[in-house]
C-alpha cells in the first residue's frame, strides 16, 4: 500500500446520533417481551417508542448486540455506549421513559423499583 501524505488510513462519517444505547439480544430473547403497557413488546420497541414520544428518536440509536455476559433473570442488560461506565439491568415490566432516563444518565427518576444498576 502506498504511503501517500495526507491520506487517511480510516474513514469516518458523521451520524445524526448523540447517544447510542446497546441492549443484549440474548437477554431480550429470554425475556420474550415483558415490556410495554400489555407486557408484550421487547425492550427495544418500548425504548424506541418512548424516544419517538419525546421527539428524540433520530438523536438516539437503540441497537442490540451479542451477549454482554451479565445474564439477569427477568431483565435485559443495557448500556449507554457514549457513557460506558455502568451497565444496567432493565427489569421486565419497566416503563420506557424510566428506562430511557436511567440509560441517558438522568438521575431524577422517581421510580427506581423497575430499573436497577448492575
Amino acid at each position: 500500500m502506498d504511503d501517500m501524505p495526507g491520506k487517511s488510513v480510516s474513514l469516518s462519517r458523521p451520524t445524526p446520533w448523540c447517544e447510542v444505547i446497546i441492549l443484549c439480544r440474548k437477554c431480550g430473547k429470554k425475556c420474550g417481551g415483558g415490556f410495554g403497557p400489555k407486557r408484550k413488546d421487547s425492550l427495544k420497541t418500548v425504548l424506541r417508542q418512548a424516544l419517538r414520544d419525546t421527539g428524540r428518536r433520530r438523536q438516539i440509536r437503540v441497537m442490540e448486540t451479542s451477549c454482554l455476559g451479565i445474564c439477569p433473570k427477568n431483565g435485559v442488560t443495557a448500556l449507554n455506549a457514549t457513557r460506558p461506565g455502568a451497565i444496567h439491568v432493565i427489569k421486565a415490566g419497566a416503563a420506557g421513559p424510566d428506562a430511557i432516563r436511567i440509560l441517558l444518565g438522568d438521575d431524577t427518576v422517581g421510580d427506581r423499583d423497575s430499573v436497577e444498576a448492575a
